[in-house]
């Protein structure tokens, strides 16, 4: 089957993590997707001595996919919230 972004457009993040955890998994492609230009905004933000934009890139998008991984809904914040 063929998913497309916008089949998702209509739902917020903590319903689309909801699915995610009941076997959507194609649903955490679309929210690294839509999250990477904040990814990309806080890494040119930031320097490291010695590093690289593309690292600081690559450690975003891990630390976004362990956001989606952990989030939890009991808890009184929204996605984006918990993300930052």
């Amino acid at each position: 089957m063929t998913y497309s972004f916008d089949d998702y457009s209509s739902f917020t993040d903590e319903e689309l993590i909801s699915r995610l955890r009941s076997g959507e998994e194609h649903i955490m492609e679309y929210l690294l997707e839509k999250y990477k230009k904040l990814v990309l905004s806080k890494a040119k933000s930031m320097f490291i001595l010695g590093g690289d934009t593309q690292d600081l890139v690559q450690e975003g998008m891990i630390g976004l996919f362990k956001a989606i991984r952990d989030f939890d809904e009991k808890k009184d914040a929204s996605f984006m919230t918990f993300t930052d």
